[in-house]
Order: C-alpha cells, then sequence, then structure tokens
C-alpha cells in the first residue's frame, strides 16, 4: 500500500515537457480566473496560488488528471467561501492523480474539500476550518475523500466541521498522517475502507477524537485492515454540535478513540495512545 500511494507523489513530481505552471494572484477576477485554470488545466500542470486571500463564491471544480493546486501555506494562500452563493462543496476533485497542497479553504456552505472516485489523490500541508467556531450551520466534512483509492493525507488541518474534519470513506489503500484536527465533531473518521494506516495524527478538542466504523445501506461493506497507531486524542470534550440529521448528533463527548463493527487487522486502533480527561 505505501509504495502504491508513494507513487502518486512521484507521479506528481514527473512533470511532462509541455506541462505548463499558472499564476492566480488575489484580486479583482481571481475566482474566475482560478477556476479557468482549473477547467483548461492538461495533465502534469501545476496551478500556483501567490499568498493572499482569494473570495469565492461559487464551487470550484477539478476533473483533469494528474494537476497541482499548490498555493504559498496553509496560512498564507486562503480559498474564503464565506459569501459563497453557488454550489455546495468548496473545492470538489474528480480527476485521478490530483495534488493539492500548502493553501487553505475556509467557510464552504458545504464540505470544504471533496474527492470521489479517484485513483490517487494527495492532500499535504491543507488546512479547511470553519472560522466562526463549533456552529451546527458549518459544513459536514473538511477532507473528504470518499469512493477513492491510494489515498494521501499528510500534515492537513481540520477545524469546525459538523460531522468530520477528516473523513475518508468507503476507499482503499489510505495513509492519514502527521495531521490535526480540533472544535469538529468528529476528529477523524475512517469509514467502510479497505487497508488503512492513520498515526502520527493530534486529535484535540473535538466531540469524539477517532472513529473507525462500517455504516449499513453503503455500497462498499467489510471495512479491513486499519492500523491506527502512535495517535495522540486528548481533550475531546467539546459539546456535540452536530445537526440531528447526522449520524453522530448523539455521540457523548469524550470519546477518544472508538470503533464499531468493521474487521480489524490484528495490529489495528488498540495501538493508539487515546487520554481522555
Amino acid at each position: 500500500m505505501k509504495a502504491t500511494i508513494a507513487a502518486l507523489g512521484l507521479m506528481a513530481l514527473t512533470t511532462p515537457a509541455w506541462a505548463e505552471i499558472v499564476r492566480i494572484a488575489p484580486g479583482e477576477g481571481a475566482e474566475e480566473t482560478l477556476q479557468e485554470a482549473l477547467i483548461l488545466a492538461r495533465p502534469g500542470d501545476e496551478i500556483v496560488l501567490a499568498p493572499g486571500t482569494y473570495p469565492i463564491r461559487n464551487q470550484l471544480s477539478l476533473d483533469v488528471d494528474g494537476v497541482t493546486l499548490r498555493g504559498a501555506g496553509m496560512d498564507a494562500s486562503i480559498l474564503s467561501f464565506k459569501g459563497q452563493t453557488g454550489g455546495s462543496e468548496g473545492l470538489m476533485i474528480t480527476g485521478d492523480g490530483a495534488l493539492l497542497m500548502d493553501f487553505a479553504v475556509e467557510d464552504t456552505l458545504g464540505d470544504a474539500i471533496k474527492s470521489k472516485g479517484v485513483d490517487g489523490i494527495a492532500l499535504v500541508r491543507v488546512r479547511t476550518e470553519w472560522t466562526n467556531g463549533p456552529d451546527p450551520e458549518n459544513g459536514a466534512y473538511g477532507l473528504y475523500p470518499v469512493s477513492s483509492r491510494n489515498v494521501l493525507i499528510d500534515g492537513a488541518v481540520a477545524i469546525g466541521a459538523s460531522d468530520a474534519g477528516i473523513y475518508v470513506g468507503q476507499s482503499e489503500n489510505i495513509i492519514v498522517r502527521n495531521s490535526r484536527a480540533e472544535y469538529n465533531v468528529a476528529g477523524l473518521e475512517i469509514g467502510n475502507s479497505f487497508h488503512a494506516d492513520v498515526h502520527d495524527n493530534h486529535l484535540e478538542n473535538n466531540t469524539g477524537g477517532i472513529l473507525i466504523f462500517d455504516l449499513p445501506d453503503l455500497p462498499q461493506q467489510g471495512g479491513h485492515h486499519v492500523r491506527v497507531f502512535d495517535n495522540v486524542s486528548v481533550n475531546n470534550n467539546t459539546d456535540n454540535f452536530a445537526p440531528p440529521a447526522i449520524s453522530w448528533a448523539s455521540c457523548p463527548r469524550g470519546r477518544g478513540c472508538s470503533s464499531w463493527p468493521i474487521r480489524m487487522s490484528r495490529s489495528s486502533a488498540t495501538a493508539s495512545r487515546t487520554t481522555r480527561r
């Protein structure tokens, strides 16, 4: 699994001779310029966001394979959806082999960064946040790869989601590492997934820290080989602020690491260092 996911990083670094670097700067027309660049991109292209805040009113989407979207840092290049009027997600990825790194997505109406049905997605040093704090009106998920293969989340930050800050669902070959989730209902969730390593993450001030589970009535069932180790899950005592319709609306605060019926590998979720206060 690690070799397969590592290949995604190598693919992103192998730039075809015809690939272009498209540079975007904040200011008038930046949203239109960015969406145009995402639509017209070719495999191997890199879209670079200069430092600054980009007011975005409509959902952005990327359906081209092998594209990199790179900022100047998760606190430097900020896509702000505070005035969003179009679409439900912030950034929707349906192209294979995407590399997203070093920028932030804030205050989306729905999920912040979602990928669906992709083979290869790397989310590296990205931040998703609802800046008004815990609120049932916040979007459900921060980082949300679903029905995908070869998923890497590394050095990410997720804050304020009304369901889960980081949620990988119905996916296969997953690494979530070196990431932080705070003030979400659930900090980190792995659901209905195969072959996942979750390690060296910090979960704090959520309602629940780490949740591993199989939900019924989903196309992919029988999650297995999910290893959760060397994480820190502490002080997850934030009152549950999920809307009533969300699955975890009744989850009591104070859960450090929990699993629902799922076929775990021998070295699975028992290895996490979990502190409850």
